[in-house]
């Protein structure tokens, strides 16, 4: 079934690579540290895709870790997520289809998808500063280890309120600083929350090439089994090609 869910989550990247004029493509590659529920050194791959329309945006991100310590598995951790953005400045209305898997927190797969609404606090070609607020409807699947400690059984089902900041500057012409931070809080109790955040700086080698540090965390309050830990962390150096 997961094959089919990655699958669906490169359906818009189909149709709008017909039609798309102003477009752009990244590829990341580099060395990660994990700390928490996986620690181990390993590599990952990130590709992005935009395309830019007058009104209208497609998004396509897709990430992977993956790592092994004498030949066990040591990190797995894959990311997708495809967004439709119609712009009616300053406001911007989407929706989203998320796919996440991690093993190591007791998700086989967890797919989310919904509708939002953002706004943008300040859009300049310096600064960058919006706030979103968005609700996803949720099916998590967990792996054979655990089962959801209130419910006892390995599907969960639920609606997930997400708040959403985005930061953008331009340090100096070569230098940029990256941020976001997410509030997750689900339908079940208000202590069943997320905190998920990733700071990045970007600097530019040449036309296309940048060299990217970056720190990025999950936190959860109410892991699916009490041997989990409720923080996650990575720190990745890596170089980033944009055509």
């Amino acid at each position: 079934m997961k094959k089919y869910l990655i699958s669906f989550l490169f359906l818009p990247l189909t149709f709008i690579s017909f039609a798309a004029s102003k477009n752009s493509l990244s590829i990341t590659v580099g060395a990660v540290q994990t700390t928490g529920n996986t620690e181990t050194t390993t590599f990952s791959l990130e590709t992005s895709y935009i395309y830019k329309g007058e009104k209208w945006r497609e998004y396509l991100n897709l990430s992977a870790i993956y790592g092994e310590s004498k030949g066990d598995k040591t990190a797995e951790r894959i990311e997708g997520s495809t967004r439709t953005e119609r712009r009616i400045f300053p406001y911007f209305l989407f929706w989203d289809i998320n796919f996440y898997r991690n093993p190591f927190q007791g998700y086989d797969y967890s797919v989310k998808t919904g509708p939002g609404i953002g706004r943008y606090l300040f859009k300049r070609d310096d600064l960058y500063l919006s706030a979103s607020y968005y609700i996803y409807r949720v099916v998590n699947k967990l792996t054979n280890e655990y089962t959801y400690q209130l419910l006892d059984k390995r599907y969960e089902r639920y609606f997930l309120h997400n708040i959403e900041e985005r930061f953008k500057l331009r340090i100096t012409d070569n230098t940029f600083l990256r941020q976001k931070l997410i509030y997750r809080v689900t339908s079940r109790s208000w202590q069943d929350y997320f905190l998920d955040g990733k700071v990045a700086v970007e600097n530019k080698i040449t036309k296309n090439l940048f060299l990217q540090i970056s720190y990025k965390f999950t936190y959860q309050n109410r892991p699916v089994e009490k041997g989990i830990k409720r923080l996650d962390t990575i720190f990745l150096t890596s170089i980033k090609y944009s055509f």
